[in-house]
């Protein structure tokens, strides 16, 4: 096991979020002087000695989302950074979601890109900002900013301590805002449950497409639309890796209750594509739940890049 460097990470204030932000921040492998170590990730023999990676520094390594089994290219479509940054001056973690394909280029803000803004308070880790091309800049409001409590007031809760191989849940009442100050008049509820585990995490070499398996220890949180499994329309699931972030997506969505018309084109598409490979954990809550959307960035890109530059340096 690797031993986690004293520098630290800046979003955590207590021991709790300390122990929270190992998993939602990646980390550089160290050498003897304290440089980082090009190419080499946490986990991998000769990792001895780690530090979380920071906002606007270059990175050792980049984790790329899988591509299609067959015509995919070699870095994927989209990569995804976990980093030490700010929110409107405050401590944050930035996890980034940078679109290269097509007509787009990876580390530059471009159409599609978008990421989330993860505050660590009081043993717990909620977003509070997010962005992606179909929503723009969102922030989520937990009901909690009725209390006059510090801002933002973290809505999309993703864990709070204890952090345990069985699941705990919340029921969590969060909204949509159009400021980090404003606190909506209503709330929407939303079943939340997450677990840590230790897994088989598929691993893909970018360079060569190589696949393997690599222990890590993970947790997982799932943010169901709706009060209960049983009444739920669809589910995000997330991994988060411990000293690598985030590195696995699922959007789920229940046969009857759900709203894509094409939901069955959607799950053969994914399924077809072989992009994201099985994985533990990785199961329909229920019957009648179909998996409709899915990335996994642990395509491992070894030269030494830049990270998109997110969020807008106003918000920062």
């Amino acid at each position: 096991m690797a031993s986690f460097s004293a520098i630290g990470v800046a979003a955590a204030e207590s021991p709790a979020d300390a122990q929270l932000a190992r998993y939602f921040v990646q980390s550089a492998c160290l050498d003897r002087a304290g440089a980082a170590l090009p190419g080499l990730a946490p986990g991998e023999p000769g990792c001895a000695r780690t530090r979380p990676l920071r906002v606007n520094e270059a990175l050792p390594y980049r984790k790329h989302d899988w591509p299609a089994a067959t015509g995919g290219p070699a870095l994927g479509y989209q990569a995804s950074d976990s980093l030490d940054g700010t929110l409107l001056g405050r401590p944050a973690i930035i996890q980034t979601l940078d679109f290269g394909s097509g007509q787009r280029r990876f580390g530059q803000m471009d159409r599609g890109d978008g990421s989330q803004a993860i505050i660590l308070r009081d043993g717990s880790a909620a977003a509070a900002l997010t962005e992606d091309g179909s929503g723009g800049v969102q922030w989520f409001v937990a009901a909690a900013c009725r209390e006059g409590g510090p801002l933002p007031s973290a809505g999309w809760l993703f864990v709070a301590t204890p952090v345990r191989p069985e699941w705990h849940e919340r029921l969590v009442h969060l909204n949509i805002a159009g400021a980090p100050s404003d606190c909506p008049a209503r709330f929407n509820p939303s079943l939340t449950r997450w677990r840590s585990a230790t897994i088989a995490l598929p691993w893909r070499e970018a360079a060569t497409g190589a696949v393997a398996e690599r222990p890590a220890e993970v947790l997982v949180s799932e943010h169901f639309g709706g009060t209960s499994v049983a009444t739920a329309h669809h589910l995000e699931r997330f991994w988060f890796a411990r000293d690598l972030g985030l590195v696995r997506w699922e959007g789920w969505e229940h046969r009857e209750r759900g709203r894509r018309p094409d939901l069955e084109r959607r799950a053969a598409v994914i399924a077809e594509s072989r992009r994201c490979p099985r994985i533990e954990l990785s199961v329909a809550p229920a019957a009648d739940w179909v998996m409709a959307d899915c990335r996994t960035w642990t395509n491992l890109a070894r030269t030494p890049s830049t990270t998109l530059e997110w969020p807008a340096v106003a918000l920062r």
